[in-house]
C-alpha cells in the first residue's frame, strides 16, 4: 500500500521507484532564470553545440565534473573548472586529473566560486572570486556547466528498502545480507523487498543518463511480470 500525500491509498502488487535525484545547486538568486539558457547540468553533444569555439565554465570536482571538462575541451576554446577545495586529488579519479593535465584548453581554479549569474534573456557574463582571493572578477562567460552531485528522492521510503549510504535505493548484488527475506535470488533490479524495483538515477550505482533509465525501465517490467507470474527462480 502506497500513502499518499492527499490521504488516499495505492494498492498494488509491485512498485517500480523511479524518483529520481534532485540536482543539488549553488546558492545564486537568479539561476532558475537561467537553465537552460547558459546554465547546464549535463554535457552531452547537443550543449557541445551551443558553445562552439566559447570559453565555458565547469563548476564541480568530481568524475562527472571532469569527463565533462575533457569532453567539453574538444568542443569549446577554453575550458575552466572552479573548484572551492585545494585541488581535485580527493574528488577526482587519478587518470581524470591527468588528462586534465594534459589538455592545454583547460584550467583549473581552485578555492574559486561563481558569485552571480548576469544577462538579459540569456546567460552573458559572470561574477566569480577566483584562486582564493577575496576579489569578485567579471568574465564574459555564457555557458556555465553545474557538477556538484544529486540527491536521491528517497526520504519517503523510509527504511521500507536497503539504501546505501547517500540514500541511493541498492538493487540485485547490492543488497546487504539478511534484508532478503526469499531463498531465490532478486532479480537484478529488485530492492532488498521483493515485488519492488527501482530504476534510473534514485538507483545506487545507476548510470545517469536518461537512455540508461529508459532501458532499466523496461528491463524492470520483464523482471516484474515474471515476480508476479510466480516463476519460482529468478
Amino acid at each position: 500500500t502506497l500513502h499518499l500525500d492527499q490521504g488516499e491509498k495505492v494498492h498494488g502488487r509491485s512498485l517500480v521507484i523511479a524518483t529520481g535525484a534532485r540536482y543539488r545547486k549553488p546558492d545564486l538568486p537568479e539561476l532558475g532564470e537561467y537553465e537552460g539558457r547558459g546554465v547546464y547540468y549535463s554535457a552531452s553533444y547537443m550543449e557541445a553545440q551551443f558553445c562552439h569555439k566559447e570559453e565555458v565554465v565547469v563548476v564541480g570536482g568530481g568524475n562527472s565534473a571532469g569527463q565533462a571538462a575533457v569532453f567539453l575541451a574538444a568542443h569549446t576554446r577554453h575550458v575552466h573548472i572552479l573548484v572551492r577545495s585545494e585541488g581535485l586529488a580527493a574528488s577526482m579519479s587519478h587518470y581524470l586529473i591527468q588528462r586534465i593535465e594534459a589538455t592545454p584548453n583547460i584550467t583549473l581554479h581552485t578555492r574559486s566560486r561563481v558569485v552571480e549569474l548576469c544577462g538579459e534573456d540569456k546567460l552573458e557574463f559572470i561574477r566569480c572570486r577566483m584562486d582564493g582571493s577575496g576579489e569578485v572578477v567579471e568574465k564574459p562567460i555564457r555557458h556555465v556547466f553545474l557538477f556538484l552531485g544529486a540527491d536521491p528522492c528517497t526520504s519517503w521510503l523510509n527504511d521500507c528498502v536497503a539504501l546505501d549510504d547517500r540514500q541511493f535505493v541498492l538493487t540485485g548484488w547490492q543488497i546487504p545480507p539478511g534484508r532478503w527475506p526469499l531463498e531465490r535470488r532478486p532479480h537484478p533490479l529488485e530492492t532488498s523487498r521483493p515485488g519492488v524495483f527501482a530504476v534510473g538515477d534514485v538507483r545506487s550505482g545507476s548510470v545517469k543518463r536518461v537512455a540508461a533509465a529508459v532501458g532499466e525501465g523496461s528491463a524492470a517490467i520483464q523482471s516484474l511480470h515474471v515476480v508476479l507470474a510466480g516463476v519460482p527462480d529468478a
